[in-house]
């Protein structure tokens, strides 16, 4: 009897910059870059929003995700 030998295949190659990734609610498409860079502005706009008023990072980000995630 022939034994067949293991066939060995490639993983896709693929480049980071071309991995796209939908966020759930919304219907636009962002990179991963882009997607956090849209969450880091909103989240520095809620924390200028807040003019020193007691609050934190964490909360200002999540807060953000959820408005980007919404748009």
């Amino acid at each position: 009897m022939k034994q067949s030998s293991p066939v060995k295949r490639a993983a896709p190659k693929t480049s980071t910059s071309k991995i796209r990734f939908e966020i759930p609610v919304s219907s636009t498409t962002y990179s991963k870059e882009e997607y956090y860079q849209k969450v880091q502005e909103k989240a520095y706009e809620l924390y200028l929003q807040r003019n020193g008023a007691p609050g934190s990072a964490e909360q200002d980000w999540l807060e953000a995700e959820k408005i980007v995630k919404g748009q």
